[in-house]
């Protein structure tokens, strides 16, 4: 574990003879400084060869063998994970950094080898080499590139295209969070799923705060409350507003639509009986009362045409956006 290595061999067996003077004084001081000096290191450079996911008290620990020392024994049966609260899991074949506490194993992270943020594996370095390694029992090598990074950023990327980054736009903070890259920068037009959010920290602009969303669906459920709020879109503005459940609405609506087509035929069927006395009044000769009801009467047709659409083919209703 924490361990010195000697930096030279030792040479205080071999000095000059014959009479001391100030320099062989000197050159025999500087070898045994030198036969003395070690370099320190806390962590060990550790070859994964078997990973433990969820067996209590034990998960996310890995089993295998100390690079520089092969031998060494393994405190505490297994390498446990430093931190309780945020784990990367290496892969069969990777190289943990491992340090030591209280007889007991730890490591604090994988050792970027290969410089791929999908897979760091090199198997066999600490000897017992096995042809084709698997790097564990569903994971498959995938060709992900790292995406790009601005100065200042904090960036966490998953092994499959996905990432968390706390970025800025002209010194104004920015979260991206992406699961499914397309590209080496986020894209929220391109990537699979994306939320940003971006707000106007030093900036007296707030339309500069926004939130944009994009998938090809999004679905927002609540046992109690949703409620969709805004100044500019009439979508549950003001206190307290509801949101219309759509498929309720339609069978009261369907009632009522059916109700106004009846309404609207008997309406008809006066105003046609009304035009034609008046017709017949006139002598057969068209008249402006009689024109304007033959108006009043097309109007009506076209209502019931609507309405008969909106009974077959609920066209008021989004097919984009549901409620539960």
């Amino acid at each position: 574990m924490a361990h010195r290595q000697k930096r030279r061999v030792d040479t205080t067996t071999s000095y000059d003879t014959g009479i001391p003077t100030f320099s062989k004084i000197g050159s025999m001081v500087k070898k045994l400084i030198v036969s003395s000096q070690y370099d320190f290191f806390e962590g060990e450079a550790f070859e994964v060869t078997e990973v433990i996911l969820n067996e209590p008290s034990n998960r996310g620990s890995v089993r295998g063998s100390f690079i520089n020392n092969p031998k060494q024994k393994l405190l505490g049966g297994s390498v446990k994970p430093l931190t309780p609260n945020i784990t990367a899991v290496p892969l069969i074949g990777e190289h943990v950094v491992v340090t030591e506490y209280n007889g007991q194993h730890y490591y604090t992270g994988i050792i970027n080898r290969k410089g791929s943020v999908n897979e760091n594996s090199i198997p066999g370095v600490a000897g017992n080499y096995v042809e084709n390694t698997k790097y564990g029992k569903t994971f498959e090598r995938k060709n992900v590139e790292h995406i790009k990074i601005n100065e200042g950023d904090i960036v966490f990327e998953g092994r499959y295209g996905h990432s968390i980054k706390f970025t800025s736009d002209k010194q104004k903070p920015v979260i991206k969070l992406v699961a499914g890259h397309r590209g080496t920068t986020e894209n929220i037009d391109k990537d699979d799923s994306s939320i940003h959010l971006l707000g106007a920290f030093g900036n007296a602009d707030t339309e500069d705060k926004k939130i944009l969303i994009k998938s090809n669906g999004i679905f927002i459920t609540g046992t109690n409350n949703i409620r969709l709020n805004s100044e500019k879109v009439e979508l549950g503005s003001g206190a307290n507003q509801s949101v219309v459940r759509g498929d309720d609405l339609k069978a009261l609506l369907d009632q009522v639509f059916e109700v106004q087509i009846i309404i609207n035929e008997a309406t008809m069927a006066l105003k046609t009986a009304e035009a034609s006395a008046k017709l017949a009044a006139a002598g057969g000769t068209p008249t402006q009362e009689t024109i304007d009801i033959g108006k009043e009467i097309v109007e009506l047709k076209k209502q019931n045409v609507m309405l008969e659409d909106a009974i077959a083919n609920s066209t008021y209703l989004s097919d984009t956006v549901k409620t539960a």
